[in-house]
């Protein structure tokens, strides 16, 4: 080191040396400094070139539980032939690197508790008389040192019930174990367990399959079992080892038909959905009842909640294995159409969808406008079939099929989007005025994400009372005007099937004639249309027969269709509280009621 005096001519960084600073013993109050002098008493380093010939070096500390002054801290194994023998035995174990020169294991030695039965088996049929006395070396000193721990987990175990102290001998990683979460099976793969000394809170890790909406991959689920006193039967565990379940044969093989439906189900699918649905508000779960056609779809799950973005680990590419379908999780991702939330699904809960082929038939038009229903039906079916048939010169704009319904509320505009998606076995996404808002920013980030996905899917896209976004615009209400222009900008680029319904379409912006391509006007009803609305509806089960006198008389009301519709839902209700069927009395029932 040089001396002071010649540093002091040196320039701040220019010595290529380095210079040592010790930490000083903490005072009263804990606090340390730095100091350039060497501490007091320091001891030289006992494991240095003497210690590396040893096969395993042993780390001692003193023992206060009164049957020994020592007990072993840690142990690091050196030898080749060990580390070779050890290799198989902990193959697969969580934090082990065997071709390491040299190997540290804790105590209480968890591999070797979880691996012991492997190890001895191993250690007697060695036939290498030189691994063998290294291998028996090991042996000695674990046993002696882990013959407690051992002889009280097989008698627990024996005895079907585990403490808390020793739970972690129970839990192997690599080895599967079982919960019940939101009232359905489940197994994970076992990771690493330990107690948390603080609240005594035992937390193992168990890993997953789960999908990211372009592939399979492993994720991570917590669980914390809790200190209790003395003994507890292991199935009585929050989780535990499915080897330990006396219905394991049969869990196995219903985990294994769930997974291989839910691996099934990967990307974009169409299907009915019956349960409980999950939900995020402000980071905390929320369950909803669902009863709704759902588009399974992961991939726009996460887009459109970027929040809940998933990392998975160590993905998988191609098929799943049968262990991996087991440990599969039920959840889906996607959207429910009727309750417009994106959630998660339970596959159990997803079926095929029932398609009412005769909704579109159901639609009642005027004898001198059934020519419609083909029109319409022709235009949706050649986008649906890939039929350019209005494509524009410019690219990418104008490959939609835009069709406005004109007419006034319940005549039919609604039931012929519903009934052209179910002939097309598409879904139908309803959006309406209200879903948007008024705020030009967001009605414009809104129309962007709705109109990208739509297309995705196949859908049939119904904007239901979309008057606001395409009166005229006039010099008086710009904030209105900016609507409008972004409504037609935004359709412009549109590229699939867009039905548009209008109350007052009279007053429609002159700029949205030349992108609508059909243009429907639909009629008030008449006595001839509600008879046959009625007929429909009274088709039904659990329906009397009305006479042709009664249907002419409440043909005369003035009832659109979908006051028609609500009658009669309201006289099923009635009927069944009666447990009787739908009669002429409760439907006029129901209408005087109407009129009150």
């Amino acid at each position: 080191m040089l001396s002071s005096s010649t540093i002091q001519n040196v320039s701040p960084g220019s010595l290529c040396d380095i210079f040592n600073l010790y930490q000083t013993k903490p005072d009263n109050r804990g606090r340390t400094s730095w100091t350039k002098e060497l501490p007091e008493n320091l001891v030289e380093p006992a494991e240095g070139a003497e210690s590396s010939s040893y096969a395993i070096i042993v780390r001692n500390i003193k023992c206060y539980d009164g049957r020994k002054s020592l007990t072993i801290h840690s142990i690091v194994l050196q030898s080749e032939p060990l580390k070779k023998f050890l290799t198989p035995v902990m193959a697969g174990y969580p934090g082990l690197t065997m071709s390491l020169d040299r190997i540290e294991f804790s105590k209480p030695f968890k591999p070797f508790v979880h691996r012991w039965e492997k190890f001895t088996a191993a250690r007697e049929s060695e036939q290498d008389a030189t691994t063998k006395e290294h291998v028996d070396l090991l042996y000695g000193l674990l046993e002696s040192e882990l013959h407690d721990t051992i002889s009280r987990k097989s008698d627990l175990i024996l005895n079907g019930v585990v403490t808390h102290a020793l739970l972690w001998t129970l839990f192997q990683p690599g080895d599967i174990v079982f919960s019940v979460l939101d009232n359905r099976p489940r197994t994970f793969i076992c990771g690493t367990g330990d107690m948390d000394s603080r609240t005594g809170t035992f937390e193992l890790n168990g890993k997953y399959i789960d999908f990211d909406g372009d592939k399979f991959g492993f994720s991570t689920y917590e669980f914390q079992l809790e200190a209790f006193e003395g003994t507890c039967p292991i199935t009585d565990l929050s989780v535990a080892p499915l080897a330990y379940h006396e219905n394991r044969d049969a869990i196995e093989k219903e985990l294994l038909l769930r997974g291989s439906l839910w691996e099934s189900l990967k990307g974009y699918h169409y299907k009915q959905y019956d349960g409980v649905g999950k939900g995020y508000l402000f980071g905390r779960e929320v369950k909803l009842n669902i009863t709704s056609r759902i588009v399974i779809d992961t991939a726009a799950y996460i887009t459109f909640n970027p929040n809940e973005e998933l990392h998975l680990s160590n993905t998988i590419a191609g098929e799943l294995s049968e262990v991996q379908r087991m440990i599969a999780t039920p959840m889906l991702r996607g959207y429910a159409l009727k309750d417009k939330k994106w959630l998660e699904f339970f596959v159990d809960n997803v079926t095929d969808i029932t398609w009412n082929a005769q909704a579109f038939q159901s639609l009642v038009l005027p004898d001198n406008q059934q020519h419609l229903k083909k029109l319409i039906l022709a235009v949706a079916k050649s986008k649906s079939n890939g039929l350019e048939v209005f494509d524009d010169v410019v690219q990418g704009k104008g490959r939609g099929v835009i069709m406005l319904l004109r007419g006034p509320p319940g005549v039919g505009k609604t039931l012929t989007a519903e009934g052209v998606a179910e002939v097309m076995k598409v879904p139908l996404y309803v959006l309406s005025a209200a879903d948007l808002g008024t705020s030009p920013s967001r009605v414009e980030e809104r129309l962007k994400d709705v109109l990208s996905i739509v297309p995705k899917w196949g859908a049939v896209l119904l904007l239901d009372e979309a008057d606001v976004f395409m009166e005229a615009r006039n010099s008086t209400d710009l904030a209105r005007n900016e609507l409008v222009s972004i409504f037609l900008r935004v359709l412009e680029y549109y590229e699939g099937i867009l039905f548009l319904t209008s109350n007052r379409a009279e007053n429609m912006d002159p700029a949205f004639e030349s992108r609508i391509h059909v243009s429907i006007c639909y009629p008030e009803l008449t006595e001839t249309t509600r008879r046959q609305i009625w007929m429909q509806f009274l088709a039904a089960p659990n329906v009397e027969k009305f006479s042709n006198e009664q249907l002419d008389e409440i043909a005369k009301l003035e009832l659109n269709g979908r006051q028609i519709k609500n009658v009669l839902r309201t006289a099923h209700l009635l009927a069944q509280e009666e447990n009787t069927s739908v009669s002429y009395e409760d439907v006029q029932t129901i209408l005087s009621l109407r009129s009150v």
